[in-house]
């Protein structure tokens, strides 16, 4: 491999890694979004249980001889690994912006931010809900939600993208 290729795929590395990085964070703001109008509610880990419960089935329904300190156990695992799974995916994508998002201005990252995590995330939640045959936060939430929540997530890794780039 000559010098000139091996720094192209160094830098390609870079910012894809500086994608997954971006996609962390909106990840992280995501789950805030959710924490906090769950707690609007007195609910705060409504939406993860709920999504968690979707994708590995509903523990209260299937504990049968369980204990409840059993149950919330299980239901903690499962809340974790969907943590796990939603950090994963968000980092995953985000690193496939890199391949989308390359505005020459902030606000033309941000705004093709928007679209790509609004369409990028609900086409792979889509996806995940057709595979594991559960609707998983579209009907918990609704697309319009889900939509802007996801669209939101975008924006962050279009700003991240840029900044990260271009400095503030």
């Amino acid at each position: 491999m000559t010098d000139n290729r091996r720094g192209s795929t160094m830098r390609f590395l870079l910012r894809a890694q500086t994608g997954a990085i971006g996609g962390l964070f909106a990840a992280v703001a995501v789950a805030v979004v959710f924490f906090a109008v769950g707690a609007m509610h007195l609910h705060p880990l409504a939406v993860p249980v709920n999504l968690a419960s979707g994708l590995f089935g509903d523990t209260n329904q299937a504990s049968g001889g369980l204990s409840q300190l059993d149950a919330d156990v299980i239901i903690g695992v499962e809340v974790l690994a969907y943590t796990a799974l939603h950090l994963l995916v968000f980092a995953v994508v985000g690193a496939g912006a890199v391949f989308v998002l390359r505005g020459a201005s902030f606000w033309s990252n941000v705004l093709g931010g928007a679209v790509y995590g609004g369409v990028a995330y609900t086409s792979l939640l889509y996806l995940i809900g057709w595979i594991a045959d559960t609707p998983l936060a579209l009907d918990l939430l609704g697309l319009p939600r889900v939509l802007l929540v996801n669209g939101l997530a975008g924006t962050i890794i279009g700003a991240f993208l840029y900044l990260a780039e271009h400095g503030p």
